[in-house]
């Protein structure tokens, strides 16, 4: 198994592993970043990886229906992978690209009653960074997101 795919399986079993949490909104990217003491949610840890992604936006709470995800670029990164998840842990959308900001379906001022994917309860996200040659340099913490 790639080096990528091995990340990114972990990133699926840490996401599938979280529940919603109250957390106090840390984005500095540190370890544990996201993830505060006594927070169910799990600070993403990747053997091998020393780079983190600064989660920037939403806010975990009062995010909408339709957020837009932001992050902070990665020097060495191509593209970056974004995984939302559900609160049971089901992927409830994935993207990959070269942006560090993304609105929930891919499009921003989606019209209303155009179908894709909302939020309609508590959620988890975090980001993947990969450079050109598809190797993963940075992850980010998971953060809870809701609407």
């Amino acid at each position: 198994m790639s080096r990528t795919r091995e990340v990114l399986v972990l990133v699926v079993l840490a996401l599938a592993a979280c529940t919603s949490g109250d957390g106090d909104g840390d984005t500095s990217g540190g370890p544990g970043a996201g993830a505060p003491e006594g927070s169910p949610v799990p600070a993403f840890d990747a053997p091998g990886v020393e780079g983190r992604v600064a989660l920037l936006a939403p806010p975990e709470v009062g995010a909408e229906e339709v957020p837009e995800f932001e992050w902070e670029a990665v020097p060495a990164a191509a593209t970056y992978r974004l995984a939302v998840h559900d609160e049971g842990g089901d992927v409830l959308w994935a993207w990959e690209g070269e942006a560090t900001s993304v609105a929930l379906g891919g499009v921003a001022d989606r019209p209303e009653g155009e179908p894709g994917p909302v939020l309609e309860g508590p959620a988890s996200w975090s980001v993947v960074a990969v450079d050109p040659e598809g190797r993963v340099v940075a992850v980010s913490a998971i953060r809870p997101v809701s609407p």
